[in-house]
């Protein structure tokens, strides 16, 4: 794994151990037992999920509420039936958060994070009835709500090819824009073409090192969500770009011999995920702006996902893999796939 990402866990473990600190000592020997299995993101996603948990416990629930959070206890948790846990779910539509300063912002959760709130704590409560801590599971009672199907969101070919165009030229862009275009066109314009050649996620991006890439493999090594290693393979249309960005990348970053990843703010560091973010945005309002709302990164990678889909004939199992992902449309099933088999299909992302 690389020193980038290993500096990321720990800033995103820290954070979760500072949101563990605040809750009983029970949900810390809950999140070191499961540690090893989960991700540094998945432990802090569970982390604020429980936190949420046990304040609306403390905030809503009158038999608690003159406690402090770290001092409700395993019999207090024992006492709660379903109706609690669905008060929490209906909470969870349209919830006060205070920020630093002070203020008050309301947060409304989708019905798919509200769908994994349910997990964590099925997951949470399994956890202390296994180990004989409470006697049931209050999640066991409540029906899980079928979830709608989420529209898939990319960019047709035509659209495509206008991104690619303005990426390139500049054009569409305002003249504050087309001056940065100026010297970051090569770069921007290599990361646009490395996103619809391998589907590879915007963290995977920032995350890359020079070491990663291989030249003569036409790959890129990559560490996916969870920490798992993969290969992507890049087409020859985006190798030539990525060639011809990295030609430039000293001359115009500066960046100091220790700098290792690929694409380099102004300052010749590493790129923030904000960044590209930010960057994508500027191309698609100045390309395609009936999109300018829609399309991020990660949309990017729908993109891609969709151009597969079709290149292949619709081999689900093919681009399944080629995302990295370990199922199918949210199951548990996973097909096995050869490097060879995903190399031989890297140059259709440019159709």
């Amino acid at each position: 794994m690389s020193d980038y990402k290993k500096e990321k866990n720990y800033e995103v473990r820290q954070k979760a151990n500072a949101i563990i600190k605040t809750m009983p000592d029970y949900v810390y020997d809950y999140f070191l037992a499961r540690e090893i299995r989960l991700s540094a993101m998945s432990i802090y996603s569970y982390a604020n999920q429980l936190h949420t948990f046990f304040e609306f416990l403390h905030d809503n629930n009158p038999a608690l509420s003159g406690k402090d959070i770290r001092d409700i206890s395993l019999d207090d948790l024992d006492r709660l039936n379903d109706r609690d846990i669905v008060e929490f779910l209906h909470y969870l539509r349209n919830y006060p958060s205070e920020k630093k300063d002070g203020s008050v912002t309301y947060v409304e959760c989708s019905p798919t994070t509200i769908q994994h709130y349910t997990v964590a704590l099925n997951t949470f409560f399994k956890y202390l009835v296994v180990r004989k801590m409470v006697d049931s599971n209050p999640i066991e009672l409540i029906q899980r709500a079928k979830l709608p199907k989420k529209e898939v969101i990319y960019l047709d070919r035509d659209s495509k090819h206008q991104l690619l165009d303005s990426v390139e030229t500049g054009e569409g862009l305002s003249k504050k824009q087309a001056k940065y275009h100026e010297k970051n066109g090569a770069r921007d314009f290599a990361m646009i073409c490395v996103f619809l050649s391998t589907g590879i996620r915007v963290s995977e991006l920032v995350g890359m090192d020079l070491k990663d890439i291989n030249f003569k493999k036409h790959s890129i090594n990559v560490y996916r969500k969870g920490g798992n290693f993969d290969v992507v393979y890049f087409s020859d249309s985006a190798g030539h770009y990525l060639e011809k960005y990295l030609d430039v990348r000293e001359h115009i970053y500066h960046p100091d011999d220790k700098e290792t990843a690929v694409f380099l703010n102004r300052d010749g560091k590493r790129l923030s995920v904000r960044s590209v973010e930010l960057m994508v945005k500027k191309y698609i309002n100045a390309s395609v702006p009936s999109e300018g709302k829609r399309i991020t990164p990660h949309k990017l990678r729908s993109t891609y996902a969709e151009t597969m889909l079709k290149a292949t004939g619709g081999d689900i199992e093919k681009v399944q893999k080629l995302l990295g992902h370990s199922s199918i449309m949210s199951t548990t099933h996973y097909v096995d796939s050869t490097e060879e088999e995903k190399e031989a299909v890297r140059n259709l992302s440019d159709d």
